[in-house]
C-alpha cells in the first residue's frame, strides 16, 4: 500500500467555497478566513497540519516555548518559556496552562431567496471546541514587564491523565497546546503558545480503560463459523505490518470476496484503509492477508463524544443483495 493515512482523506480533493470562511479560537487562529471553508463534499482539514493553525506569539513578545519530545498520555510535559517583551505589558494577571482542542469539519447549509427562487447553499467548514484546560497555578509568571524584559522559565506540567492523545484523524484533529497568557484590560490579550505532541500510552491501550471490544486485543478470534486471527497479537504499532489469517467455511457464491481494514470514527463515515480481493473459495479454504499500517495512522482512543477504532472485515460480494461479512476489531496504537 502506498501513500499515507491522510492521503486517503485527501482523495476527495479540496475546493474553495466563495464567500464562506471559518474561524478557530486563539492561538489556533493563524488561518482564519476562507482557508477554513470549502465546497460541499470536499476536504479541508486533511490538507492542514496543526502547526499551520498556530499563532505562536502575539505582538507583545518574541521567542516562544521549547518542548521536549516524548510526552505520553498520563506522563509529564517538559517545556521552557524563553521570551522577550517588545512593548510594555501591564496585565491584570498572567497564567500558564495546558489546553486541548477538538478541531473538525462540519457540513453547513443556508437557504435564502434569490428573486422568486429559494436557493440552498451547502459547504464544509472547520471549527474547534475546547477539550480541557489545565491551569498551572504554581508557575510564576510576571504580570507586568518593561520593553526588553526577558522571561526564562522551566516548566514541568502534567500531560492529560487519560488522553486523548494528539491525533490527526482526517476529518478531526486533537490538538494540545501550552499557553502563557496575559490578561490586558481594555485591550487584546498577549499570548505565547506552542503545540505539545502527546502520544498514546501503550499501557492505556492494554489496561482496559477504553472499551475497545472483546476482539481488539486478541490474536485469535472466532465469530460464527469464521476465524480472523491476527499476527502479531494487538496492540499493533503504526508503520508495521498486520497479518491476518481468515478462514470462513460458510462463505459461498458472490462475484468474489475481499478482506479489508477500516478505521471507524464516531459520527463519521467508515474509511477503508486497505483492501485485498480474492475468490470466495479462498475464504473457505483459509487465506493469509497482509496490511501495511500507515506510519501516520492515529492510535485508538476514547473520549466523551468521539472514539476511533480499527476493524478487519471479510466479505462476500453478492450481486443485487447486501454483502455478507464477518468482522473483528484490532487495536492499533
Amino acid at each position: 500500500m502506498s501513500g499515507t493515512y491522510l492521503d486517503l482523506w485527501r482523495a476527495a480533493g479540496r475546493a474553495p467555497q466563495p464567500g464562506r470562511s471559518g474561524s478557530l479560537p486563539a492561538p489556533l487562529d493563524a488561518m482564519n478566513g476562507s482557508g477554513l471553508a470549502g465546497a460541499e463534499h470536499s476536504r479541508i482539514l486533511p490538507f492542514l497540519k496543526p502547526e499551520d493553525l498556530l499563532t505562536p506569539t502575539t505582538a507583545g513578545f518574541t521567542g516562544g516555548f521549547e518542548i521536549e519530545k516524548g510526552t505520553l498520555v498520563g506522563g509529564e510535559i517538559h517545556a521552557r518559556l524563553r521570551v522577550r517583551a517588545t512593548k510594555e505589558i501591564k496585565a491584570r494577571g498572567a497564567l500558564v496552562l495546558i489546553k486541548g482542542y477538538i478541531v473538525r469539519e462540519e457540513s453547513r447549509s443556508e437557504t435564502h431567496k434569490s428573486g422568486n427562487d429559494t436557493v440552498t447553499e451547502n459547504w464544509v467548514e472547520v471549527f474547534a471546541t475546547e477539550l480541557e484546560a489545565m491551569p498551572l497555578i504554581e508557575v510564576p509568571l510576571p504580570a507586568t514587564l518593561a520593553v526588553g524584559d526577558e522571561i526564562d522559565l522551566k516548566i514541568l506540567a502534567p500531560a492529560p491523565r487519560l488522553g486523548p492523545p494528539s491525533v490527526h484523524a482526517g476529518e478531526l484533529a486533537i490538538i494540545w497546546t501550552i499557553q502563557a497568557t496575559w490578561d490586558i484590560p481594555l485591550g487584546g490579550d498577549e499570548r505565547v503558545a506552542a503545540i505539545v505532541s502527546v502520544s498514546q500510552h501503550p499501557d492505556i491501550v492494554r489496561s482496559g480503560v477504553m472499551a475497545l471490544g472483546p476482539s481488539a486485543m486478541m490474536g485469535e478470534w472466532s465469530t460464527g463459523s469464521g476465524t480472523l486471527n491476527v499476527t502479531p497479537a494487538p496492540p499493533l504499532k503504526p508503520g508495521t505490518t498486520l497479518s491476518v489469517h481468515v478462514r470462513w467455511p460458510d462463505a459461498s457464491g458472490g462475484r468474489g470476496a475481499r478482506v479489508e481494514l477500516y478505521v471507524d470514527i464516531k459520527n463519521a463515515w467508515p474509511m477503508c484503509i486497505a483492501s485485498v480481493k480474492m475468490e470466495t473459495a479462498a475464504l473457505v479454504d483459509g487465506v493469509d492477508v497482509q496490511f501495511e499500517i500507515p506510519a501516520d495512522a492515529p492510535p485508538v482512543f476514547d473520549m466523551q463524544n468521539i472514539t476511533l477504532r480499527y476493524r478487519i472485515r471479510a466479505l462476500v460480494d453478492l450481486p443485487l443483495r447486501p454483502d455478507i461479512a464477518i468482522e473483528r476489531n484490532v487495536a492499533i496504537g
